[in-house]
């Protein structure tokens, strides 16, 4: 079996009297498959190196806004204002507020995209908040898919909310056959006033069931509805 100097050597020899034209066309016609394998690893390094030192490895804040067409997410004053109240280094992690999502979870969601992605991303916990019209809201949080606001380690700190719970019947039975608290109303927020708001109509919003930042779920909601002095 010859080594790689000795393999060096004699392709060396046997492209002597070739022109430049011609070596290249000989290595790609017998080594394109290797020069592919080797351009992807390369490309697919650089691009390694490139989101490890560039793209922050974290999320601060994940929230999903669906019907409407109002710019909320990164460059908006919505933004921008959240951003600035939570004191978030962007160049440590990301605050997504995705506002181009667009399902009826109360109408016939199935097979709808936008809807597939949110229930997917509720189901593992990217997603901390959702905000929809209410009856959006609720046919998602009768799948329990949403926090119960009044049950739990987080009850208490949701508590100056109560005035504004939302609730809906589980059709899961076994947890309860009564009314649980899965909304929080926005009416009265920057999201339903105003000449050009987000829900004119009112708005709903969920914290997910499965948040792993509710610490920060919090911070979002003192932006939206400001204590009272």
């Amino acid at each position: 079996m010859r080594t790689l100097g000795q393999w060096a050597r004699d392709e060396r020899e046997k492209l002597s009297g070739y022109t430049l034209r011609a070596r290249m066309r000989y290595f790609w016609q017998y080594y394109r498959l290797w020069i592919i394998g080797i351009g992807f690893v390369l490309a697919f390094t650089v691009y390694a190196l490139w989101n490890y030192f560039t793209v922050p490895g974290d999320i601060h804040f994940y929230a999903i806004f669906s019907n409407t067409y109002a710019q909320l997410g990164t460059g908006s004053d919505f933004y921008n204002g959240f951003v600035e109240k939570a004191e978030y280094d962007l160049t440590k992690g990301v605050v997504e507020i995705d506002c181009t999502n667009y399902c009826k979870p109360s109408g016939r969601a199935m097979g709808n995209a936008y809807y597939e992605k949110l229930i997917s991303m509720l189901d593992s916990g990217v997603d901390d908040i959702w905000v929809a019209e209410s009856e959006d809201v609720i046919a998602v949080g009768e799948a329990g898919r949403l926090m119960d606001l009044t049950r739990g380690e987080n009850a208490q700190a949701l508590t100056r909310y109560a005035d504004r719970f939302v609730y809906c019947t589980p059709l899961d039975e076994e947890y309860s056959t009564e009314p649980v608290a899965i909304g929080i109303d926005l009416t009265g927020t920057v999201l339903s006033q105003g000449t050009y708001s987000p829900y004119p109509n009112g708005a709903v919003l969920g914290i997910n069931a499965y948040t792993k930042r509710f610490d920060q779920v919090l911070l979002f909601l003192s932006y939206l509805i400001p204590e009272k002095s």
